[in-house]
């Protein structure tokens, strides 16, 4: 049995049947299609990783798990702050 890389897999598993046609030819118009949304998320993505990051991450190809983390270290941070000042103990 031949392992198959993991892109192949995903293309079988996920893209095969949105962009070819039944005899296995690839549909064109419903690749260009998918490739518009693809770079529509890509921007998005980029677009919120940096705003919840505070701009330490912008790449949408960063996994989900360093993205919150550095979020939530943000948050963390925010919320000291906020209790400090609220306190009067910021500096």
């Amino acid at each position: 049995m031949t392992v198959q890389p993991d892109y192949v897999k995903t293309y079988n598993d996920f893209w095969k049947d949105i962009v070819e046609n039944p005899d296995g030819t690839l549909n064109h118009d419903q690749l260009m299609r998918e490739l518009a949304d693809y770079r529509m998320v890509m921007e998005q993505v980029s677009l919120v990783y940096d705003e919840i990051t505070g701009g330490r991450i912008s790449k949408p190809n960063t996994m989900a798990g360093a993205v919150l983390g550095v979020a939530n270290e943000r948050i963390e941070g925010i919320v000291a702050d906020a209790l400090a000042e609220q306190s009067g103990e910021a500096l």
